[in-house]
């Protein structure tokens, strides 16, 4: 599904799906969980269709901490969820560049 993503630094560690964003398909028979990327210093990107309010939910979570999302929206198609990943691949390397100028601020 998420095929054409770079997705670097980050570990794709699940990804079972096989849409476009132009596929029509009766969205019913997807289930929660659509993709997962590892990242660096804890973070996590989460992607899932959740049937009970009808959306796709983007999530990065930082250091397993699902109650404090680091970034969650909510898409209602397709085409709006794969506009979403370049935001939310976007918003992964800013987090991952701060925490490098960070880390290297506090290494000094």
């Amino acid at each position: 599904m998420f095929e054409s993503y770079d997705f670097k630094p980050g570990i794709v560690t699940y990804d079972p799906f096989k849409l476009s964003p132009f596929d029509s398909t009766d969205q019913d028979w997807i289930n929660e969980d659509l993709v997962q990327v590892s990242y660096p210093q804890g973070y996590v990107l989460d992607v899932g269709w959740y049937k009970g309010i009808s959306r796709f939910v983007i999530w990065i979570i930082k250091d397993n901490n699902w109650e404090q999302p680091v970034h969650k929206k909510n898409y209602r198609t397709i085409q709006e969820l794969y506009e979403g990943m370049e935001k939310a691949i976007a918003t992964m390397n800013k987090l991952l560049n701060e925490s490098f100028i960070d880390e290297s601020k506090k290494s000094k």
